[in-house]
């Protein structure tokens, strides 16, 4: 076989390889909620827990998360597929967001926790900064103990 033959055939299986890649969707982004009664809602109508990640504009730790471990395609798949995203939003000191903070026991940020209602005490939480591989354990583990 000649070397432009085996160009060709290495090629035609490089392209197949992509195409069965492509056959599995990619994950994108998460759709994160920000309001807690309509994420309650769909947790309700769905069964899937409501995961909960409390962060702030200021706080590194937090788009270090954003950049590093909630961008994982395997992180997003789990959350699309397991659970109902919703983001507290800690940013401005208020009273409003004591009363948020202070009803799921968020002593840190960014705190990641599963739950299904409002305010709920989680079975367990991840605060502080965690990789994708750390992460996709707890999501593992929490959308089992939800079942």
């Amino acid at each position: 076989m000649s070397g432009r033959h085996l160009l060709l055939a290495g090629l035609a299986l490089l392209g197949l390889g992509a195409a069965g890649a492509r056959s599995r969707p990619p994950a994108g982004p998460i759709a994160w909620l920000d309001d807690e009664e309509r994420a309650f809602d769909e947790s309700q109508r769905t069964g899937k827990p409501v995961l909960v990640d409390a962060w702030a504009e200021w706080c590194t730790a937090c788009k270090l998360m954003d950049r590093n471990t909630w961008s994982d395609p395997a992180v997003q798949r789990k959350v699309r597929d397991r659970f109902v995203p919703l983001r507290l939003d800690l940013t401005e000191e208020s009273q409003a967001t004591t009363a948020r903070s202070e009803r799921y026991g968020v002593e840190g940020l960014p705190t990641v926790l599963a739950c299904r209602a409002p305010g709920c005490t989680p079975r367990a939480r991840l605060t502080g900064y965690f990789k994708a591989a750390e992460l996709l354990d707890f999501l593992e583990s929490e959308a089992s103990a939800a079942r």
